[in-house]
C-alpha cells in the first residue's frame, strides 16, 4: 500500500480573532495560513498535523510526510468552565493523536466540526486538546541497516509440532522466540513473518538507552528519568516515551542503543517514530536477557531497576506472555497498534519460577480481527512455553574447560592482563571479570631482550594460564605461573624462532585437546605447533597465507561454536579480520573493522568481560598508555562502543 495523504474537514486552532465575539455583519474572513499542531500518537510517537484554514468552514488537516495519514473527524479532551470534563473521540479507525498543547476557544463549535461538537453537551469556553485519528500503513519503511551482518536463525523448538499445530489455527503472522539467559541456547518459530513494528514494547529499548546514557556518563539515573521510566513501563505513557526517546537523541540514539545490545535485525524508524521500530521476536526476547542475567551493557543497579518497573505492570496490561507461569514470576512489556492491515500486539517477558527461566518474544500481525484476537493467540503461545519450558533444559551441563580459561593467570576465574615495560619487568593487572583491571604488580623481572609475549594457556593443568616469551636471539621460552601468583624459572623450547614475525598461542585450533602455538611468516603462511603437557613442542603442519595482509596475530576463543580455536589477524592499515579453524587450514569471516592502527598495541586477553560467552575481549593501548576494552560476539564482532579501563598501560609498550 503506498503512502496515502487525506485532508480532513476540522478547525484550526482558536486565533485570537476568533475568540472575540462575531459581530452580525463580519466581514468575509481571509485564508489563513497553516498551522503546525505538534502531536504525540498512542504506541507511534511525535508527529505534526499541518491544519490548512479554518476547518469548521472546510480546512484541512493532514501530516505531510510519512506512513501517518490522518482520517474521520478531529475530537477533544478537556473541561469546560465550570471544571466538568469534556471528551469528544475522534472519529475514523485507527491510532489516536493528542495535541501536545492546549486549544482555548469561547465555544466547542468553533473547535470542531458541528457533527462533532453536537456530541459534547456542553456550551461556553472549554479549554484542551484537540485529537486526530491517523491510519498507520502497512508498506514497511526501507531498513537502514547499521551492518551487513547476516541473521543466523535460531533452533527449532523441541515442542514446535505442538506449537505448530496451535498456530494454524490461529489468524495472523506470528512469530515466537525464547532463550535460555546465560546459555546461549536460543529458539526460534515462525508463521508467515517474526518482523514486526515493536509499537509500545519498544520502551524497554528506550529505558535500556537512558540507562547506558547514564552509564556513559558515570552516574545513576536522574529523578526525571527515573520519573519517565516509571510512568512508560508501568502505564505504557506515551508523552514519557516520547521525552526519553529525545533524550536519548531519537532515531540515532535508538540505533546506537540496538547495536550495544546486540539487536542485530531491529531498526529505527527513518520517520522518528519511536512505535515503528522494526524488529524480530529474537531480537526481542534477546534484550530481555539483558535484564535477566549480568549484562555488558546494563549495570546490576539499572538491571534490577527496569525489573521492578516490568513487574508492576498496570494490571489492564497485564496480558500476553505472563499466560500459564505463576503471578508475579514475569516481568513484562506488552505493546499494540492498529494498522491498515489490522492489530499489531506483541508481549516480551522474562518468566522466572524457580530454577527455571526463560525470556521469550511473541510477535503477532496481520489480522484484521479484533486486538483480543491476537491477545488470545500470545497467551495461548505463552502457555505451551511455560507447559514445556523443562525441555528447554540443556540435557547436561557443560564440562569445566580443562586447560583452565585462557588468560587467566591467577587461576581464580577471572582474565588477567599482563604487560613488560622497558626495563624488562614484567606486571600482571589482575581482572575483576567484569571488564576492568586492578593496579599493575610485579610478576618477574629480566626481560629487557624479549620481543613478543603470549599466554600459553593452561599447560600443565593447574588452573592457571601460563606465558610464552620469544627472546631478542629468537628463543622461546615457557614459564610457568606460581601459586604464588609470580612467573616461574624460564624454559627454553625452541630456538631460531626470530624468523617468524609474530606469534600466537593459547588456544586449540584443530580441537583435539592439546595447545597449540601459530607462527607466521614474512610471506604470510603459518606454521602450526602443538604444546604437550611436559612443555614440549611439535611441528604439525604449514598452512596457506590466511595472514598475508595482516601482520599481528593472535588466537581467540572458538567463535562459531565448532569447537575449534580460532585467529584473528590486524594488518599495518589497522584492518581486523577473524578466521575460523577448519582443524586443517582457515575460513575467511566476512566481519572486518578498521581504525585499529591508531592504538599502540592490541591484544585479546580473553574473556574479560564476565558474559561467559567464552569470546576473546579485545583490550586497545592508546599512544598515552589509556586503554579501552571491546566486547566480543559471535562470529566474530565486536561492540562498537568500548569501556575505558581503570589502570593505565603508559609504562608497557607490550600487553598481552
Amino acid at each position: 500500500m503506498s503512502h496515502r495523504r487525506t485532508a480532513l474537514t476540522a478547525l484550526v486552532l482558536t486565533t485570537t480573532a476568533a475568540l472575540a465575539a462575531t459581530p452580525a455583519l463580519a466581514a468575509p474572513a481571509q485564508p489563513s495560513a497553516p498551522t503546525e499542531i505538534d502531536v504525540i500518537c498512542d504506541g507511534i510517537g511525535a508527529d505534526t498535523v499541518t491544519v490548512t484554514g479554518d476547518l469548521s468552514r472546510g480546512g484541512t488537516a493532514e501530516i505531510t510526510d510519512g506512513p501517518l495519514t490522518v482520517v474521520g473527524r478531529p475530537g477533544f479532551t478537556g473541561q469546560d468552565a465550570s471544571g466538568h470534563q469534556v471528551r469528544i473521540e475522534p472519529s475514523g479507525t485507527g491510532a489516536t493523536c493528542t495535541a501536545t498543547t492546549d486549544s482555548v476557544s469561547t465555544d466547542i463549535t468553533k473547535l470542531l466540526p458541528a457533527t462533532q461538537a453536537l456530541k459534547a453537551q456542553t456550551t461556553g469556553k472549554v479549554t484542551g486538546r484537540l485529537t486526530f485519528t491517523v491510519e498507520v500503513d502497512d508498506t514497511p519503511p526501507p531498513a537502514a541497516q547499521r551492518s551487513a551482518e547476516p541473521y543466523a536463525a535460531a533452533a527449532s523448538l523441541p515442542f514446535e509440532s505442538e506449537l505448530r499445530s496451535y498456530l494454524n489455527s490461529r489468524p495472523g503472522a506470528v512469530g515466537v522466540a525464547v532463550r535460555v539467559p546465560g546459555s546461549g541456547r536460543s529458539w526460534t518459530y515462525t508463521k508467515t513473518s517474526s518482523r514486526n513494528v515493536t509499537a509500545s514494547i519498544v520502551k524497554v529499548h528506550i529505558m535500556s538507552a537512558v540507562m547506558m546514557k547514564a552509564q556513559d556518563a558515570g552516574r545513576g539515573l536522574t529523578s526525571w528519568e527515573k520519573s519517565q521510566i516509571v510512568p512508560m513501563i508501568r502505564n505504557s505513557d506515551n508523552n514519557a516515551t516520547t521525552a526519553l526517546f529525545n533524550h536519548i537523541g531519537g532515531r540515532s540514539g535508538l540505533d546506537r542503543a540496538a547495536d550495544r545490545l546486540g539487536l542485530d535485525q531491529t531498526y529505527a524508524d527513518p520517520y522518528n517514530h519511536w512505535g515503528l521500530t522494526s524488529t524480530t521476536a529474537a531480537d526481542q526476547a534477546e534484550l530481555m536477557e539483558h535484564y535477566a542475567r549480568p549484562s555488558k551493557a546494563l549495570s546490576y543497579t539499572n538491571r534490577m531497576y527496569g525489573l521492578t518497573q516490568m513487574r508492576n505492570i498496570n494490571s489492564s496490561q497485564d496480558w500476553g506472555v505472563t499466560a500459564g507461569a505463576p503471578s508475579g514470576s514475569v516481568a513484562l512489556k506488552n505493546g499494540w497498534l492498529p494498522r491498515t492491515d489490522g492489530w499489531h500486539v506483541n508481549s516480551i517477558g522474562w518468566a522466572k519460577v524457580s530454577s527455571t527461566d526463560y525470556t521469550i518474544a511473541v510477535l503477532t500481525h496481520d489480522n484484521p480481527g479484533a486486538m483480543s484476537t491476537e491477545i488470545s493467540t500470545i497467551e495461548g503461545v505463552s502457555r505451551i512455553v511455560y507447559k514445556n519450558r523443562a525441555q528447554l533444559k540443556a540435557p547436561t551441563p557443560p564440562q569445566p574447560d580443562p586447560r583452565g580459561r585462557s588468560g587467566d593467570f591467577t587461576g581464580d576465574g577471572k582474565v588477567d592482563l599482563m604487560g613488560r615495560n622497558q626495563s624488562g619487568r614484567v606486571y600482571v593487572h589482575n581482572g575483576d571479570g567484569n571488564g576492568d583491571f586492578a593496579a599493575r604488580r610485579s610478576v618477574g623481572t629480566g626481560f629487557a631482550d624479549a620481543d613478543w609475549f603470549g599466554h600459553a594457556g593452561d599447560v600443565n593443568r593447574d588452573g592457571r594460564s601460563d606465558v610464552l616469551v620469544r627472546r631478542g636471539d629468537g628463543r622461546l621460552q615457557l614459564l610457568l605461573t606460581t601459586a604464588s601468583g609470580q612467573l616461574g624459572t624460564p624454559k627454553t623450547i625452541a630456538t631460531g624462532w626470530d624468523a617468524y614475525t609474530d606469534l600466537a598461542s593459547g588456544g586449540d585450533v584443530d580441537g583435539n585437546g592439546r595447545l597449540d602455538v601459530i607462527n607466521r611468516r614474512a610471506s604470510g603462511s603459518t606454521d602450526q605447533y602443538e604444546l604437550s603437557d611436559s612443555g614440549t613442542l611439535r611441528f604439525v603442519r604449514r598452512y596457506g597465507v590466511p595472514a598475508k595482509w595482516y601482520q599481528n596475530i593472535e588466537l581467540v576463543p572458538d567463535v562459531n561454536g565448532d569447537g575449534r580455536d580460532d585467529l584473528r589477524g590486524v594488518s599495518s592499515g589497522g584492518r581486523m579480520r577473524t578466521w575460523t579453524s577448519t582443524g586443517t587450514g582457515w575460513t575467511m569471516t566476512t566481519k572486518t573493522s578498521t581504525g585499529w592502527d591508531r592504538y599502540r598495541s592490541v591484544a585479546v586477553p580473553g574473556d574479560a568481560g564476565g558474559a561467559d560467552n567464552k569470546q576473546g575481549d579485545i583490550v586497545a593501548v592508546r599512544p598515552d598508555g589509556d586503554s579501552l576494552l571491546y566486547f566480543a560476539g559471535k562470529g566474530g564482532s565486536h561492540t562498537n562502543y568500548p569501556r575505558d579501563i581503570t589502570p593505565s598501560m603508559d609504562v608497557l609498550p607490550i600487553v598481552f
